[in-house]
C-alpha cells in the first residue's frame, strides 16, 4: 500500500470526527465536510477500500481496524469557562502531537464538584466555543464519572494533560493498563502560566469594584 496522500488522511480524520459526533458519514456530508466534490470523494473511497482503510454499510462510510490505527488521536479536556490565549496555546500544542484533537468539556455538575461553584458558561455553551476552535476536531461533553469513561469512548492514542490539571500521571497510566489500553500521557507546557480563567475572572470583579 502507498503512503496516504494528505486528502485521504483527511477523509479518515472526517470519518473518525464524525462517528464520535453522531454525524453520518454519507458521501454528501462528507464532501461538504472536505470541500471536495461528491465524485471525488467516491472515487477516493474506492481507493481507500481496495487497501482496506474503510467500509460502507447503508450508505455510510466506517473506518476499518487498519483504517483507524493510519491516524494518530489527541484526547485533551478541560473546563474551558472563558477561552483564552493560554487555551489556545495549550490545545494547539496538543494537536502537534497527532492527526485528530478531540477535545472533552467538562459536564456542570463535574465543575461544582470538582471547583465548588457552577461555572460562568453552561456546558452547552462551553462546547460551542471549544468547537469553535479551528484545530479542534471534534469536541464532546465528558462523563460524570471518571475520565476513562470518556476515554473508553474515544480510545486515544495520547492522553495530553494541561500544565495545571491536577492528575497523577502514574495512577493514570496505571489504570489505562489495567484496562488494556496502550496510551501515552504527556503532561503540556505553557508560556503563558499566568492566564487562568479564575485569574480573569478575579481581575474583573476587581475591575467592577473600582467603578
Amino acid at each position: 500500500m502507498q503512503e496516504l496522500s494528505a486528502t485521504s488522511k483527511q477523509l479518515l480524520i472526517r470519518i473518525y470526527s464524525n462517528s464520535l459526533l453522531r454525524v453520518k458519514n454519507t458521501v454528501e456530508i462528507l464532501s461538504q465536510n472536505l470541500h471536495l466534490t461528491e465524485d471525488y470523494v467516491r472515487e477516493l473511497y474506492g481507493s481507500m477500500k481496495k487497501d482496506g482503510l474503510i467500509s460502507e454499510s447503508d450508505g455510510e462510510f466506517k473506518l476499518t481496524d487498519m483504517g483507524r490505527s493510519k491516524i494518530d488521536v489527541v484526547f485533551t479536556g478541560g473546563v474551558f469557562d472563558i477561552i483564552h490565549p493560554g487555551h489556545v496555546f495549550t490545545l494547539s500544542s496538543a494537536k502537534r502531537l497527532g492527526d485528530v484533537l478531540v477535545v472533552v468539556v467538562a459536564r456542570d455538575k463535574t465543575v461544582v464538584k470538582n471547583k465548588g461553584h457552577k461555572p460562568l458558561n453552561d456546558e452547552t455553551q462551553r462546547l460551542e466555543l471549544v468547537r469553535a476552535l479551528k484545530f479542534v476536531d471534534a469536541a464532546i461533553l465528558g462523563s460524570e464519572g471518571d475520565i476513562f469513561e470518556t476515554v473508553m469512548k474515544v480510545m486515544p492514542d495520547v492522553i495530553a494533560l494541561g500544565y495545571d490539571q491536577k492528575y497523577d500521571e502514574s495512577e493514570l497510566e496505571r489504570e489505562a493498563k489495567r484496562r488494556g489500553l496502550s496510551l501515552k500521557f504527556i503532561r503540556l507546557d505553557t508560556k503563558m502560566p499566568d492566564i487562568k480563567s479564575s485569574k480573569i475572572i478575579e481581575d474583573r470583579k476587581d475591575i467592577m469594584r473600582d467603578f
